[in-house]
């Protein structure tokens, strides 16, 4: 009898049949419930720019529906592609063509992408720490070793990095991937200067590593632009650089990119196995970005989130003054505090909860352990009204937590 509502037929047995990297992985962070969310890194939803893209949308449609609605392709939407390519080539110096970018899922997947095609399992992959958690995530789900290395207030240690490649290189294992945020880390908001962008690109180079410069953030520089990329500091040779337009236009968009040397794009290209992204999509985002809306917006969006870090700075010095310590990063979406005393995040974090606030513990940002005296706030998706509300909350959660 077939299965239905009404069949007696067992489910099958869920946790028998997962593979079992799905274990061993952390939770992913998400968005949360509860009033005052600091967790989830999502641009202000104010200003999300959807009469824009609503005509952008519109007007994709009527060139070219046929286009706009069938598949597109592994690689993507040539136009965009194009779009990209010159804006890359301003920006970094390197020529730059449609060839050098494959069109992605939002970063993440360009990130993902890149894991499925260059890790085989037993290989190594490095990263800071702390580090993104979606990467870290990637990274072990394709069976990789991870190896981290320390984070100061410039960034990743390059002596420590150096270090961590020679161990490697003795031990005989394979390092085929640095993973490294160069602008606005997440979570630290750290920004590596141009002198440590020099050698970890030459330190990849010597010892045969790829380097994955994941650009998230860029764009939202809040203290001017920052030092030239990882990739243009590499001539573009040896680096994937993933980008998004998530956090500049809409995360719900999922429209990123990975720009690369040509020979490292096209085996991107041949394993994607889902037919490409949106084709509709590229096709509006283009639309959008022709219209000369992208400039302007971006503009507008460092206005409010200057606005938004100097606030949330302000309430956490007035309110958390004694309990906590960071440092106001250049750009991005948050603040990485160091707590006092022997508070424990984890603490920390469920009397915050309690009071209705949000916030991420640290240790889901170390790849081999750490971050227990550690909490991610975000400050981009509140006003700074908002903000101080929260921050007043989270004090309260603090001062509870140092009492023990």
């Amino acid at each position: 009898m077939p299965a239905g509502n009404g069949s007696s037929r067992p489910h099958p047995d869920v946790e028998r049949l997962l593979a079992p990297v799905v274990r061993q992985l952390p939770q992913p962070t998400s968005l949360s419930p509860l009033p005052y969310d600091l967790n989830a890194g999502l641009p202000d939803p104010e200003s999300l720019p959807w009469r824009e893209l609503s005509e952008a949308a519109v007007r994709a449609l009527e060139r070219d529906p046929a286009g706009a609605l069938t598949y597109g392709g592994q690689q993507g939407y040539e136009p965009l592609r194009e779009w990209i390519a010159a804006r890359q080539s301003r920006e970094t110096g390197v020529a730059v063509t449609a060839a050098g970018v494959t069109l992605t899922s939002g970063s993440a997947h360009g990130i993902d992408n890149i894991a499925a095609t260059f890790l085989a399992p037993g290989d190594t992959a490095i990263v800071a720490a702390p580090s993104y958690p979606g990467a870290i995530r990637t990274f072990r789900a394709r069976g990789a070793r991870i190896v981290d290395v320390p984070e100061d207030g410039d960034g990743v240690d390059v002596d420590a990095l150096e270090a961590a490649l020679e161990a490697q290189r003795a031990a005989g294992a394979t390092v085929k991937l640095v993973y490294l945020m160069a602008n606005y880390a997440n979570p630290s908001g750290t920004t590596l200067p141009i002198e440590r962008r020099e050698r970890i690109v030459a330190l990849a180079a010597a010892h045969g590593a790829l380097i994955v410069e994941d650009d998230a953030y860029t764009g939202i520089d809040l203290d001017g632009p920052p030092p030239p990329s990882l990739f243009a500091v590499a001539g573009g040779r040896g680096v994937l650089r993933a980008g998004t337009f998530s956090k500049t236009i809409a995360t719900g968009l999922r429209v990123g990119w990975v720009t690369a040397a040509p020979e490292l794009i096209a085996p991107l290209v041949f394993m994607r196995f889902e037919n490409g992204a949106s084709p509709l999509l590229h096709r509006t985002v283009l639309e959008y970005l022709d219209a000369g809306h992208h400039e302007p917006h971006v503009r507008a969006l460092r206005a409010i989130y200057s606005e938004r870090r100097d606030a949330a700075a302000l309430a956490l010095r007035e309110h958390c003054g004694p309990h906590v310590d960071f440092d106001s990063p250049a750009g991005g979406f948050f603040h990485w505090l160091r707590l006092g005393g022997d508070i424990d995040a984890a603490t920390a974090v469920r009397l915050a909860a309690e009071r209705g606030v949000a916030v991420t513990p640290g240790a889901g940002y170390y790849a081999n352990g750490g971050g227990e005296h550690r909490v991610r706030l975000v400050y981009s998706a509140l006003t700074p009204e908002r903000l101080g509300q929260a921050i007043a909350l989270l004090g309260e959660a603090l001062a509870e937590a140092a009492r023990g």
